[in-house]
């Protein structure tokens, strides 16, 4: 019997231990910003939300990489928090309240001279 018991506790901490790894899951999101400011904002905010252990953003592609716990959020929940910092977050468009509140650099397609190239004061670039 306790041969038994033993096995049987064994077995459910792995399966636990398995079941807690599958949980944590990355996704990238891509994104619209285009300066160092708009790094800050999703770097200030992302760590914060609930289940996101972890994550990145590439300036280049304007990739938000994330690592969370996909038992406590989920990645249209981190679409719909990216939104409303004011990005796109891949086919969800950016709330255009919290659009209209960014620095004019943040708003600005790179193609129009938008990103700290076009010389914006809230950026913390030296032009």
């Amino acid at each position: 019997m306790k041969r038994a018991l033993l096995l049987l506790t064994l077995v459910l901490a792995i399966f636990t231990a398995s079941a807690q790894q599958k949980a944590v899951q990355t996704v990238t999101i891509q994104t619209n910003g285009t300066c160092e400011q708009c790094k800050k904002l999703m770097m200030d905010n992302v760590p914060q939300w609930k289940g996101v252990q972890e994550c990145t953003y590439d300036m280049k592609t304007a990739k938000l990489t994330i690592k969370y716990d996909s038992s406590k959020t989920s990645v249209d929940q981190l679409r719909a928090g990216v939104s409303k910092l004011g990005y796109d977050a891949d086919n969800v468009k950016a709330d255009a309240a919290a659009r209209a509140k960014l620095p004019s650099c943040c708003t600005k397609p790179k193609s129009e001279g938008g990103g700290c190239s076009g010389g914006c004061g809230g950026c913390g670039h030296h032009h």
